[in-house]
């Protein structure tokens, strides 16, 4: 994202003096100096409050005491933006902050004088600003996905290195060195590296949309299945106490127990309309009829019974094996515990030992251990055995499970359908002849029959969820998690190119040895011939140092070979030649008086901090050269302009505070 700083800008508690003013070049690398406790360290913490930092970290004392208001000018795409915010007193923060569009310091605004706006609205524009979209970058359900959007705070990590990070082996990034801040950095790599973008993130939330819609639907469909199970059998005893109704009286020629559904249904849809107000002719085989169905279904219902008994007693069995297994497992867990040392000890002792005390020759200690090993490896085996059977074990208990509730489904089938053939009285019979029942039954049959026909007959469902399907299953082809993973580990890999490169320009030891950008740990990775070592393992603050701008500087080179990145374009570096020159710089004790006013550097660490800037300008020119705009770069640094010679095309000096009187605050403030 084209984003730049113009301007810091400070506003006196004393109205009758003028705000200072900073101005930065927006292509090049703009240098501060000068001496210590001149406020050089403030630029960045400055910086960071005006872009809605959670807490003021601008050093307490004169810079504080003195500024009524704090603000930056940055630059949007050739748009000009004041923002502003008041120091905070006594407090941690202040929530007013003042924000003026297409402002310049020629026409600079007095905050106090306007209406202010609160600190969330400034980090509701900024996220506007970078475009970036109100997404989760991972599932609704996770517990915390209300804290992994991205937001521009969190590319903060991209635009500092103040004094304390710059050279430092544990921590790359700024403000990574909490829990909170590390998750959420993790958690945006893959969307600042451009492995996901934008149109991602928008197609991950349609298809979390199609997808709660398609569970609502399959969840629907289920409930018709089910329903339909039920009138299967339901439909089979209409047809009976048809029959017996002498409703259907050529039919029971027509159907078997192989009979589909459909042609069951085909011959009781036949009944409402053929139904009049003359004497029914009763089917002479009718009641007889259902008998034998009773009698099936009685059958039927006691194999169902007797193989569910047999299963639970197969599933107590196993139930009972399987906590028993789990807890010969657990003991010999703690038996492998214990023997986990021998292996350690069984190095460290030689077949034949020599004692200490008596000084004779003896393989029993070197024995008993060779015993406790085998041991060992055996309670090993033994668990690894356990543990296939175990997993078998949950496998047939799971079956088992399956099985009993299939059985208890079809057994509450047949009770059903019982309970509607059984004639509980030779009374009920009788009442079921009249013509007042007949008439009864088939008004509830013609309703059941248009319950079945707004359910089953109506495809409009299955339709909608074919449709869904294949969105869903579309949208997941074009957000498909490998090739994601892929273009992050693309992404990766041209970044590690770029730090090896850069390493060499700033003369990091070793800088051939390939190095990564661990994004899982937040640091960078060293592959050599026998091992991987981590920065903190790697040694010196040369390449510390080295190591940390190398790594932002190909970061942002990649930043803006992308199509769409939310990162801003500009770098800030505090005193990254803190390694080489201590904050009092060595003088020459050959140098006379004259002399003495101006610094004397060992000529080995000035080549080196040059390289620094060798580095920077490398990253600007290329950019240049590409017609591209380049990252806007700021160095606070102690050593004065001999550690940029040669460079100087790229240098624009912001600020020389080395006379007495200069600093951040003036003087007359």
């Amino acid at each position: 994202m084209n984003f730049k700083i113009n301007n810091v800008i400070l506003w006196p508690k004393n109205k009758e003096r003028e705000p200072r003013i900073l101005k930065f070049e927006l292509d090049k690398i703009n240098v501060i100096t000068g001496d210590s406790q001149k406020g050089k360290s403030s630029i960045i913490p400055i910086i960071d409050y005006c872009l809605g930092s959670s807490k003021c970290t601008i050093p307490v004392g004169i810079i504080r005491e003195k500024t009524e208001w704090f603000g930056i000018i940055i630059e949007v795409n050739s748009k000009s933006i004041l923002i502003a915010r008041k120091e905070p007193g006594v407090h941690a923060k202040s929530s007013e902050v003042y924000i003026k569009e297409n402002c310049s310091v020629s026409d600079l605004p007095n905050p106090d004088s306007n209406v202010t706006t609160n600190v969330d609205y400034l980090k509701n524009k900024l996220n506007e600003l970078a475009e970036l979209p109100y997404l989760t970058l991972t599932d609704e359900k996770d517990e915390d996905a209300s804290g992994k959007r991205a937001s521009f705070r969190d590319f903060s990590a991209f635009q500092f290195q103040p004094q304390h990070i710059v050279a430092n082996p544990y921590t790359l990034f700024y403000k990574a060195d909490t829990y909170e801040n590390r998750e959420r950095l993790k958690n945006i790599f893959p969307l600042v590296l451009g492995a996901i973008d934008k149109e991602v993130l928008i197609l991950r939330q349609k298809l979390k949309v199609l997808e709660n819609e398609y569970s609502k639907k399959i969840r629907e469909f289920e409930e018709i299945q089910r329903t339909t199970q039920h009138w299967i059998h339901r439909v089979k005893s209409y047809f009976s106490q048809a029959k017996e109704f002498g409703l259907l009286p050529d039919s029971s020629r027509s159907v078997s127990d192989n009979t589909p559904v459909q042609q069951y249904i085909k011959h009781l849809e036949l009944i409402p309309s053929q139904l009049n107000s003359k004497v029914m002719i009763i089917d002479e085989q009718g009641t007889s009829g259902a008998v034998r169905e009773l009698n099936l279904l009685l059958n039927e219902e006691i194999e169902i019974s007797r193989e569910i008994g047999s299963l639970r007693q197969r599933l107590y069995k196993l139930s009972r094996l399987h906590d028993s297994e789990k807890l010969y497992y657990e003991s010999l867990e703690k038996q492998q515990e214990r023997l986990e040392p021998v292996g350690w000890f069984l190095k460290l002792v030689e077949p034949n030992e020599t004692c200490i005390f008596c000084g004779s020759e003896s393989d029993k200690a070197y024995k008993e251990l060779e015993d406790l090993q085998k041991y060992h490896t055996r309670i090993d085996e033994q668990g690894n055995k356990i543990e296939h059977s175990y997993n078998m074990l949950d496998k047939e208990i799971v079956k088992i499970k399956v099985r009993l509730n299939e059985l208890e489904r079809s057994l509450n089938h047949i009770r059903y359908q019982k309970n509607i053939l059984e004639v509980e009285s030779n009374e009920l019979r009788e009442l079921r002849q009249t013509e007042q029942e007949i008439f009864r039954f088939v008004g509830r049959l013609e309703k059941s029959l248009e319950d079945y026909k707004l359910i089953h007959e109506d495809d409009n469902l299955q339709v909608e969820l074919a449709s869904l399907e294949r969105e869903i299953f579309t949208l997941k082809e074009k957000i498909n998690p490998d090739r994601i993973k892929l273009k992050l580990k693309a992404a990766l890999e041209n970044i590690s190119t770029r730090i090896n490169r850069y390493a060499n320009q700033l003369g990091v030891e070793n800088a051939d040895h390939p190095i990564s950008l661990d994004i899982i740990n937040l640091t960078l990775k060293k592959k050599t011939d026998k091992r991987e070592d981590y920065l903190w393992e790697i040694g010196s603050g040369a390449n510390w140092m080295g190591y940390h701008i190398a790594t932002l500087l190909a970061l942002h080179e990649h930043f803006s070979d992308l199509d769409w990145n939310p990162v801003p374009q500009f770098l800030v570096i505090d005193q990254p030649s803190q390694v080489y020159f201590p904050e009092k710089v060595l003088e020459s004790p050959d140098s006379d008086d004259a002399q003495k006013s101006e610094p004397q550097y060992k000529q080995e660490d000035v080549l080196r901090v040059q390289k620094i800037f060798n580095a920077l300008s490398m990253h600007l020119s290329l950019k240049i050269n590409q017609n591209l705009s380049p990252t806007q770069i700021i160095v606070i640094e102690h050593a004065d302009e001999i550690t940029w010679q040669g460079t100087e095309d790229y240098i624009n000096v912001v600020a020389r505070w080395r006379d007495g009187n200069e600093a951040l605050i003036p003087d007359n403030w």
